[in-house]
């Protein structure tokens, strides 16, 4: 997660943290996580990815 503008909240682990433009979140995979934006014009970037391509 990459917070574009604005500013966002993303909890895992129990903890909640406050995210401000230019920051990212990235949990490892299987973490549970929320996220949410704290007000309009909040724009994030959100990137998810495997390895379990061909081969794996």
């Amino acid at each position: 997660m990459y917070v574009a503008d604005g500013t966002a909240e993303a909890g895992t682990n129990g903890r909640v943290c406050r995210l401000e433009p230019g920051d990212t979140l990235d949990p490892t995979g299987g973490v549970r996580h929320r996220r949410r934006a704290n007000g309009p014009g909040t724009r994030v970037l959100l990137v998810s990815g495997s390895d379990h391509g061909p081969g794996s």
